[in-house]
């Protein structure tokens, strides 16, 4: 079957030109991963920082090729140990986020089971969480806890589900657990949540509607190739990264309390991005 075969039936014609872009993106992205792989997993073994915008290059690479504009407003890094917290609208939230700077993932486990996300996820640094065991939650903030101390900073989508891209989720506390531990453990070194609005404003050029948003919300039980397929017909996008202030988190701070002050900074920062002129 070939790939425009298995694309939603409401899929424009693809040109082929695209399949010929999205060829030349495949070979130049498998072309990056052997060339600085190998390195980039050996520093990660030793614990050492070379290598660390690698990553960066790679998914600034991928927003190309995928026809994704990302337009930042204000800092999404700064000093020390920084949780970043982010609304879910897309499996391209990712490369998104990480085209911007050194950044490790909370992923499903599922990612890894399969060679190419494992190589991939292994390339970007993400903890593992199997979110049908809630017992695993406290390993899992531990691993956390261990790529915060390392000096990366660590993405939490925090409904734990993509949405529609029209509203946001109640934000689940269990992770927030990590950058508190954080707190605790090294209290000179600052911990903070960085709260993120992913707002997907034009779609081809065009400022994104209500009835075109589901070519980049990817939610319910859509599976994933017709709305790759859905999204690259579609002629690209653009990704508006709000980045508020930072929620200086303490020991005394608990996870529900931090899980609650930044639902509340990204709704405004949300407020903020729709009530802006595309």
């Amino acid at each position: 079957m070939t790939p425009a075969a298995s694309a939603a039936p409401d899929t424009p014609p693809i040109a082929a030109t695209t399949y010929i872009r999205l060829a030349g993106l495949v070979a130049a992205l498998a072309a990056f991963v052997l060339a600085f792989g190998p390195a980039r997993r050996a520093a990660q073994r030793f614990g050492l920082r070379v290598g660390m915008r690698t990553p960066v290059l790679f998914q600034k690479i991928l927003c190309a090729g995928l026809g994704v504009t990302v337009v930042r407003r204000g800092a999404v890094s700064g000093p020390g140990r920084r949780l970043i917290v982010a609304n879910h609208v897309s499996w391209l939230d990712i490369p998104v986020l990480a085209s911007l700077a050194p950044m490790s993932f909370l992923a499903k486990k599922q990612v890894g089971a399969h060679p190419i996300g494992r190589e991939l996820s292994m390339l970007q640094g993400v903890v593992f969480v199997d979110r049908e065991r809630r017992r695993c939650i406290p390993e899992v903030n531990a691993r956390m806890l261990d790529a915060l101390r390392a000096g990366s900073p660590v993405v939490l989508f925090a409904e734990a589900t993509t949405g529609d891209g029209n509203r946001l989720l109640r934000f689940r506390s269990s992770h927030f657990q990590a950058i508190r531990q954080a707190a605790i453990a090294d209290p000179k070194i600052p911990a903070f949540v960085q709260p993120v609005y992913l707002h997907y404003s034009r779609l081809a050029g065009l400022p994104m509607a209500r009835f075109t948003r589901p070519r980049i919300a990817w939610y319910g039980d859509t599976t994933f190739s017709p709305h790759f397929w859905r999204y690259v017909a579609g002629g690209g996008a653009t990704c508006e990264v709000w980045c508020g202030e930072p929620i200086r988190v303490t020991a005394d701070m608990d996870r529900k309390t931090a899980a609650r002050l930044t639902e509340a900074a990204v709704r405004k920062l949300a407020a903020e991005a729709q009530g802006r002129r595309s």
